[in-house]
């Protein structure tokens, strides 16, 4: 096993750097990774219905999905990951799933600075029942990718707010993130130290205990190819967004105007159906706006960009394009929308 410096706080880099790893590298490999305010979004999952957009827009935090399955994790400079990357046939068949193989190393780890942390359920580890780690792999061929984050000072109101679900309009088969009990690493260990000194203890005690002899850094031919998986996956909105699962929107908004209801259907990110209803008036048929709304991705820019010619007030009465999204998207929007004349 070699260890890995990654010292890069680039969600969409470190998520290339693991997968240019497993695909490039015959060695089992250790790594440890800090992310700037992001959240990390489970292969499996419907992203908008994981996270508050409102804040995630207002406070520009990224959003990635993950190779991985699993739920919605929240990073921020507070909070560390760390990476194994070994092939499946050396797995221990005792050890269920292969989880608490890769979780042990940081329990004891921690257990070693006075934290009595442990591995439960399916893939987290906890301190007195509060998580901190939750876990994640993926597979491809004879290798196999195990990851987790680890909270150690991170800022949890942030978390709460990013993460924060709304009354839920969307109906999905996605896989839902469950609320837990969360805890900071910082407020259970004997010594207190920074999250770069605490990286620091982790990295020398797996390298220890795993007789890692080999540490390596990420060359120039390394950090093109890497960049070359960030452009064509990790960056891209049909990634982040696209890959979710087809799903269902409902809302309701009550305006000046009247009561505005919508119904949409969205697959690949895209809108394939949408019927607006209400006690609104218009001049123009509603048929006509519905129309020029199927196809286009249900996201805040592409709606805007095909809003922006278009006058709302013609098909309904008192309405904004800016209200129109924020009905679209259950947010509310400090951007200025235009209207066409």
């Amino acid at each position: 096993m070699i260890y890995v410096i990654n010292n890069s706080n680039d969600p969409f880099f470190n998520h290339a750097a693991e997968e240019y790893l497993m695909n490039n590298f015959d060695e089992e490999i250790f790594m440890l990774w800090i992310n700037k305010p992001s959240i990390l979004i489970g292969r499996n999952q419907n992203t908008i219905s994981e996270i508050n957009l409102d804040y995630v827009e207002e406070n520009h935090i990224t959003v990635v999905r993950r190779l991985s399955g699993g739920g919605t994790v929240y990073n921020d400079l507070g909070n560390m990951n760390f990476t194994f990357i070994t092939y499946r046939n050396s797995l221990e068949t005792k050890v269920k799933n292969g989880f608490e193989k890769f979780a042990l190393p940081v329990i004891n780890a921690l257990k070693s600075l006075g934290a009595n942390a442990e591995f439960t359920g399916r893939n987290d580890i906890v301190i007195g029942g509060k998580k901190f780690s939750g876990n994640a792999q993926y597979s491809q061929k004879d290798k196999l990718l195990h990851h987790g984050t680890l909270l150690y000072n991170c800022d949890m109101s942030k978390l709460s707010l990013a993460l924060k679900s709304k009354p839920i309009k969307f109906v999905d088969k996605s896989v839902k993130s469950v609320g837990a009990r969360v805890t900071n690493i910082i407020e259970h260990i004997d010594e207190k130290m920074d999250l770069l000194e605490f990286r620091e203890y982790l990295k020398n005690y797996v390298i220890k205990t795993h007789g890692i002899e080999t540490i390596y850094e990420f060359n120039e031919k390394d950090l093109k190819e890497i960049d070359k998986i960030v452009k064509n996956r990790f960056e891209t909105w049909d990634w982040n967004y696209g890959k979710s699962p087809n799903y269902r929107y409902t809302n309701s908004r009550k305006y000046p105007s009247g009561v505005v209801e919508y119904h949409l259907e969205v697959e690949s990110g895209q809108i394939e159906n949408i019927s607006i209803y209400g006690d609104f008036f218009g001049e123009k048929n509603i048929k006509e706006l519905e129309e020029k709304l199927i196809g286009v991705k249900h996201n805040i820019n592409d709606l805007e960009a095909v809003l922006n010619t278009i006058n709302i007030n013609d098909y309904i009465h008192g309405l904004s394009a800016k209200e129109f999204i924020e009905g679209l998207l259950d947010i509310e929007l400090d951007m200025e929308v235009s209207q066409c004349d």
